[in-house]
């Protein structure tokens, strides 16, 4: 038969249609690059598609969220590469199936059916209008992302941690996918920023947890700030809190500035800075805080960088301040203090003119203290002696106690005693007295006479001794606190022991004269004759 015009039948097997599915590899594999299964909806293979997209989301919230590290990174570059060349290898297998068979039975060698150039380049254009966009926003986001890292880190570095994390809260969702180690890295730095800021906020309120939130920032392993600028504010920090009394944090603060001065040395102006900016600071109206300060500063070891200057300012400053510190102090009749200042004044600056007024501050405020302690153990402690009997103290701004008397003194016992003495020989004034009198409880002395009484209603005969009242003395001298004189007084008056007392009359007792016999001491009774 002849042949016939027009299109040549379907290759053998071939089904009706499969040249219009037939699809460019290069679309394909374009297609799926995107990652969102193009290539397959191109080669009409749904399921993978959907599957593709699904795999695609999957992987990208785990990098997003739970692996952000570069190991996965490269999990999903290989499902990129996959996808990318299984698209290929799909569209070039159904190529291989719908190739054309000879138009003679003898026809032995076939050719590959491509589809027309127009569907193939309509298919290309489909793939790269989709996976371009895609690709771009991934390297846009990635690098993006890289950027405002390394602005943040700048930032963080000058210490301007509130500009550092305005950047880091503008990475999104998308530059987490784009980047994820580096996204994941940028937080441990916004964690270190925040308790910078944290730090500079507390330090108006609370300069000691500030100091503490700063130590807390400096051992961060992404704190980023330079360290020169670190320590120089740590080192504010503890003199600010210096200035509020803790007197212990300047020892911190000055060894922060050597450190300072010995790791950058570039940065020595900048400790001296720091140094002169607390002299600045010092409360014009408290002189004993100024001269805690450049005391310490003055006794510090000279050590030949521009802290000496400082010192040698603080050095300028010290007398004066110690000076008023004492007078405010004695002022405040707190004289242990005053009497410490003057002697760290005389130690300190030996060859300053202020030497002779804490000398002279140092006796006044000795005196007070000897006067308070003397007071002290003179202070009534009825019915026994004050403590000043047994501990004398002196109190070297007493009268000497020297040529005729009297002196005036303070008495102490036998209050009965004291009534019959002119009033201008005593004085309850410590300040006043030459002398402390101790008088001791009274014993029995040399035995006197014995009676004999008789009790009314009783017809018992008691016998009664009677002796001399005997009175131990001391007498110091309050200026020494020396004692001067030991005695006993002996009175006039006499006194019957109840020990003394019997119910045996004797002989002597029964025969005394009525008229040599007191009354009965502390009974009803009455004499005998007998």
């Amino acid at each position: 038969m002849n042949a016939v015009d027009g299109p040549p039948p379907p290759p053998q097997g071939a089904r009706p249609g499969s040249e219009a599915r037939a699809c460019d590899p290069i679309a394909a594999a374009l297609g799926n690059a995107s990652l969102l299964g193009v290539g397959y909806l191109l080669l009409r293979r749904r399921l993978l598609a959907v599957l593709a997209v699904a795999v695609t989301i999957a992987l990208g919230a785990i990098l997003a969220t739970r692996v952000r590290e570069t190991w996965f990174e490269g999990v999903v570059l290989l499902w990129w590469l996959a996808v990318t060349a299984h698209g290929w290898y799909l569209a070039r297998r159904r190529q291989r199936r719908t190739e054309p068979q000879a138009a003679s039975p003898a026809a032995t060698d076939t050719a590959p059916h491509h589809p027309p150039p127009s569907t193939a380049s309509r298919q290309r254009l489909i793939a790269a209008a989709v996976t371009v966009p895609v690709l771009l926003t991934v390297v846009t986001f990635r690098f993006d992302a890289e950027h405002i890292a390394a602005t943040a880190a700048d930032a963080h570095r000058d210490g301007d941690c509130e500009r550092a994390l305005s950047l880091l809260n503008g990475l999104s969702a998308a530059h987490r996918v784009a980047n994820a180690p580096l996204t994941a890295r940028t937080e441990p730095e916004a964690e270190a920023c925040r308790i910078l800021i944290q730090a500079m906020r507390e330090a108006p309120g609370d300069l000691r947890r500030a100091a503490r939130t700063l130590e807390r920032y400096a051992a961060h392993p992404a704190a980023l700030w330079q360290r020169a600028d670190l320590l120089l504010t740590q080192a504010a920090i503890e003199f600010d809190i210096a200035l509020t009394g803790d007197m212990s944090a300047l020892s911190p603060g000055y060894e922060l500035l050597l450190d300072v001065i010995k790791e950058f040395p570039g940065r020595e102006q900048d400790a001296g800075k720091v140094l002169d900016r607390l002299l600045d600071r010092l409360p014009a109206k408290d002189a004993c805080e100024i001269g805690h300060i450049t005391n310490w500063l003055h006794v510090r070891q000279p050590r030949g960088n521009v802290l000496d200057q400082v010192r040698s300012r603080a050095s300028a400053m010290a007398p004066a301040a110690i000076a008023d510190c004492g007078k405010a102090l004695l002022a405040d009749k707190r004289w242990h203090d005053a009497r410490s200042w003057y002697r760290t004044l005389i130690i300190n600056f030996p060859e300053h003119e202020l030497v002779a007024t804490a000398k002279r501050g140092v006796r006044k405020a000795d005196l007070a203290i000897q006067l308070a302690t003397v007071k002290k153990l003179l202070k009534p402690r009825e019915p026994r002696l004050p403590a000043y009997c047994s501990s004398p103290a002196r109190y070297e701004g007493a009268p000497r106690y020297r040529g005729r008397g009297p002196h005036r003194a303070m008495l102490f016992g036998q209050n009965g005693h004291k009534k019959k003495l002119p009033s201008s020989w005593l004085t309850s004034d410590p300040a006043k007295a030459t002398l402390v009198i101790c008088a001791g409880t009274s014993t029995y002395g040399t035995r006197v006479r014995s009676c004999y009484y008789q009790p009314e209603l009783s017809n018992y005969l008691y016998e009664v001794t009677f002796y001399k009242r005997k009175i131990p003395v001391r007498v110091y001298e309050l200026r020494t606190g020396k004692l001067v004189k030991k005695t006993s007084l002996r009175s006039a008056e006499e006194a019957a022991p109840e020990e003394s007392i019997t119910r045996r009359p004797t002989s002597e007792a029964l025969h005394r004269p009525r008229d040599t016999c007191p009354p009965p001491p502390g009974t009803s009774g009455r004499r005998t004759d007998r």
